[in-house]
């Protein structure tokens, strides 16, 4: 069988899952393809990949594609690295500039101003800078390695992993392994359940190297793989996942 072509994300929460097709092992079941979420969307709906690591809410708009059993990016609680920087009190946001390269992030963030606010503010798409968003809008919206570094010293911050917990006691899943429907699931999903095994038991040395690649301090890279991220998903992520599939629902009946 030739080795499946996996597109992944280029942040340091995907290394853990994807850092073994780098191994001479690895290299002889999948080759792996780096992009932001959205544009690995893209891929996946014109068949240039085999499986994905895509927004939550891409399994929820494409219903021909299949989920991955068992392995995502999730949280329960803080996430670190999907956050919300506002110069005013989160009630009194009127703009929010979106980074929107996860759908899922920015839907997220329409559903706790909306339901945990009691707000409903002007939403802008830009790019991934903090001082040019907050130049422009009230908050600004951050995602990936970005959103982990990014500070905002007098301004406020609301980590949307820990909103989410706090208002649904739920845990939240970000992005999942989707395949294309003429993809083989069951031995796509051996060969990603050994990725991460791989990468589980040589997590310490990844948080090393991603630290070395991004630039990000050792002690924060290493508290988010090893005590933030969680890859492996049971029932108790999966209800997370449809509450949030609902309140997603919810947000495009009232746009």
């Amino acid at each position: 069988m030739k080795p499946f072509v996996i597109g992944s994300v280029p942040y340091v929460n995907a290394a853990p899952l994807v850092r073994w097709f780098e191994t001479d092992a690895g290299k002889r079941w999948g080759e792996v393809r780096y992009a932001a979420p959205s544009v690995l969307a893209r891929w996946l709906e014109a068949g240039e990949v085999d499986v994905a690591l895509v927004s939550s809410v891409e399994w929820f708009r494409r219903p021909e594609t299949r989920f991955v059993p068992g392995l995502a990016i999730a949280s329960d609680g803080e996430v670190l690295s999907v956050r919300l920087f506002s110069k005013v009190p989160f009630e009194a946001i009127r703009t929010v500039a979106l980074d929107t390269s996860s759908l899922t992030s920015s839907a997220l963030t329409r559903i706790l101003l909306e339901r945990v606010y009691g707000i409903r503010p002007e939403y802008r798409p830009h790019p991934p800078n903090l001082q040019a968003m907050l130049r422009e809008c009230d908050a600004g919206l951050l995602i990936g390695d970005a959103g982990m570094t990014a500070t905002l010293p007098d301004g406020y911050v609301l980590d949307l992993g820990q909103a989410w917990r706090d208002w649904t006691g739920l845990p939240f899943v970000w992005a999942v392994w989707l395949a294309n429907p003429n993809t083989p699931l069951e031995a796509l999903t051996e060969v990603m359940h050994e990725a991460y095994a791989w990468g589980a038991q040589n997590l310490p040395s990844i948080v090393q190297q991603e630290s070395a690649r991004t630039g990000i301090p050792l002690p924060l890279v290493a508290r988010y793989l090893q005590e933030v991220m969680v890859y492996r998903i049971d029932a108790r992520f999966l209800e997370g996942l449809e509450r949030f599939r609902a309140e997603w629902a919810r947000l495009a009946e009232v746009q």
